[in-house]
């Protein structure tokens, strides 16, 4: 005889079933069970090839929310016509990120777009071409800017131009002067220099050119190690070492001349002194003796003078006076 299910049993099953489906919501879904999300829209001007709905939203560079709508807004002119774009912002998730207390969400998002907030396109990949809207403030405070939505669903934030398509117009056009290149003649034009570049110097004589090169080297060599240019050498080292010698001499004894001119015209002053005392003012031997006293303090005057200038400037013994100074 067959066992009878238990009806307990099958309500525990289906009690154990329910709590574990709740719990995996609660656990993979908790993100959007609680979270709060404001939705936006800004319109764009500029071609949005690239931008799909799903594509990440950024704040900064910190994903905030997604893209969920592109829309064509089509106004009387065509030509006018700007596409619209409907993106969710979690509202915790910015709080978070931005490490703000936000109680008035509407009120923090005006003063922020004041700020110079504003909803630009960038590329998620180069490669792909694939694109994400930017939030980040590019413009100026308080700067003036126009509003296109005038509804009350959405809260508006402005656009503003990114010059991708500008940037893609120009990679296009780089990439249509390239194909216009002719890469064949190049090559063609390349290969007829090179095989002239060859031919010229398999015409050349090397045989002769590294016969005249070995000839001009043992020349060299030759001149270098000639006796007399040796010997001349010598005589020039032993003539720049007794230079140095007389330098120093000069120094030496021009450094006790002047000393013994000091002291000269020491004495000479002294001789005056002397004479000043012996001799009447109106006598002519004082003026003859004055003469010969003053003709002797010159003469020891352009001694000290030539003492010292040899003294600074030794060289001059070899020399001689500089043009500029002889002048002076």
């Amino acid at each position: 005889m067959k066992n009878k299910i238990s009806p307990a049993a099958i309500g525990m099953f289906v009690i154990s079933a329910a709590v574990i489906a709740v719990a995996a919501v609660m656990i993979f879904g908790a993100a959007k069970f609680f979270s709060k999300t404001e939705m936006f829209i800004s319109f764009f001007s500029e071609s949005l090839n690239g931008l799909d709905v799903g594509a990440p939203l950024k704040y900064k560079g910190v994903k905030i929310g997604k893209v969920e709508g592109i829309f064509i807004n089509s106004p009387r002119e065509i030509k006018d016509s700007k596409v619209s774009v409907v993106y969710s912002i979690d509202v915790n998730m910015l709080k978070r990120r931005t490490g703000h207390e936000v109680k008035d969400f509407d009120e923090w998002i005006e003063e922020q777009i004041a700020q110079g907030l504003r909803a630009k396109l960038k590329y998620q990949s180069i490669v792909t071409g694939m694109l994400y809207i930017e939030l980040d403030f590019v413009s100026n405070k308080d700067e003036k800017y126009e509003l296109f939505y005038g509804g009350k669903r959405f809260k508006e934030i402005p656009a503003e131009n990114s010059g991708l398509a500008e940037m893609a117009k120009g990679i296009e056009d780089m990439m249509a002067n390239i194909s216009k290149i002719d890469f064949a003649s190049i090559s063609e034009n390349l290969n007829k220099v090179l095989i002239t570049t060859n031919t010229k110097l398999n015409d050349l004589d090397t045989k002769a050119i590294s016969d005249n090169t070995k000839t001009a080297l043992e020349g060299i060599n030759n001149l270098v190690r000639n006796k007399k240019i040796e010997e001349s050498f010598k005589k020039l080292d032993t003539l720049l070492t007794n230079s140095n010698e007389l330098v120093k001499d000069i120094n030496r004894n021009s450094t006790e001349l002047t000393k013994r001119s000091e002291k000269t015209l020491a004495n000479a002053d002294e001789v005056m002194k002397n004479i000043n005392t012996v001799v009447s003012p109106q006598s002519p031997f004082r003026y003859e003796l004055a003469q010969l006293i003053k003709s002797l303090t010159d003469s020891m005057n352009s001694i000290s003078n030539l003492a010292d200038y040899i003294q600074r400037n030794p060289q001059s013994i070899l020399t001689g006076k500089g043009e500029s100074e002889n002048a002076k």
